[in-house]
């Protein structure tokens, strides 16, 4: 059956499906969402700038937006089980969600919502949410004798994209000295990648290229078709990343150290463009110990809405 399965992963870690669009087995929570109460799950928010003249306007750029959505449940404590104290569903499922990160967990993880769908390749997609406001309860009755509850979290995605599981292509070299070969990249997601570079100790030779073409037929092209980026990873670093993500160090040693200077003043400067297919770059090191050298780039995978968009 094509559908949707939306299943929130909770604080604790709890699965809860709540809503069952594809045929599955095992026993629903008790937990359901509502007709009609459900706002804001598809589309990520854009904002867009235009210049205007008095000739119109020029579009000059967009930006995604926080995502704030709705999700309206329905609970019935008897669907669970006999025997269960009327409100102990609802107070446990409510526990799942904050409005702000726990300082004293440090593996702490806010709520995600999870989609999966037969009619997406790269599924299952997720998007981590918080608390944007209390949780509405219904109180035109007494919940807690019907032992139903209505009710709506308006929540907020600061990160509004989906995403599913990242990729990650691997070159490796045996032994001291020079080795060369190839990364595969990729984009099949509506949004530009950045990504990330994991390096151990060496001198590597990264590919940086601009790109060109329409979508599902992009290749590295234009004035920067050849660029490459020289990184000197020190064996005193343990290893080096080297991330196109907005608000991370560029360049960082794997414990979190500042290591701007092993860039030798350049960056990697170019994203991987939405729907690009799978790409062959050139990649080599040389200065490996005996240990041997490994290079990973990590391609995360993010997507606009929770089904579709792809390559």
């Amino acid at each position: 059956m094509a559908g949707l399965d939306i299943t929130l992963i909770g604080q604790s870690g709890i699965r809860w499906l709540v809503h069952a669009g594809m045929s599955r087995t095992g026993r629903e929570p008790g937990i359901t969402l509502t007709d009609g109460g459900v706002k804001a799950l598809m589309d990520a928010p854009i904002e867009t700038d235009w210049i205007e003249d008095t000739e119109g306007a020029i579009f000059s750029g967009d930006r995604f937006l926080p995502r704030d959505l709705m999700l309206g449940f329905a609970m019935a404590d008897e669907l669970v089980g006999a025997g269960v104290t009327p409100g102990t569903t609802e107070d446990q499922f409510r526990r799942e969600f904050s409005s702000r990160p726990d300082p004293w967990n440090p593996g702490f993880q806010h709520t995600q919502v999870e989609v999966d769908s037969e009619l997406s390749t790269f599924t299952p997609r997720r998007l981590s949410v918080q608390l944007r406001d209390a949780p509405d309860m219904e109180m035109k009755q007494d919940p807690y004798s019907k032992r139903v509850f209505q009710i709506a979290y308006e929540l907020r995605a600061a990160q509004p994209l989906w995403e599913s599981k990242k990729d990650v292509s691997v070159f490796t070299k045996s032994g001291s000295g020079s080795g060369s070969g190839f990364v595969t990249v990729s984009n099949p997601a509506d949004t530009a990648c950045r990504h990330t570079w994991i390096l151990t100790p060496g001198v590597w030779t990264l590919p940086d290229p601009s790109w060109l073409g329409a979508p599902g037929h992009r290749a590295p092209a234009g004035e920067f078709a050849s660029r490459t980026v020289m990184v000197e990873v020190k064996a005193s670093y343990g290893g080096l990343r080297i991330t196109r993500e907005r608000r991370k160090l560029h360049a960082s040693t794997l414990t979190g150290q500042n290591a701007l200077s092993a860039m030798g003043g350049k960056w990697i400067r170019f994203d991987i463009p939405p729907h690009t297919p799978p790409t062959q770059l050139p990649i080599s090191v040389t200065g490996a110990p005996s240990s041997g050298a490994r290079a990973e780039i990590h391609m995360p995978r993010l997507w606009t809405r929770p089904v579709g968009m792809e390559l």
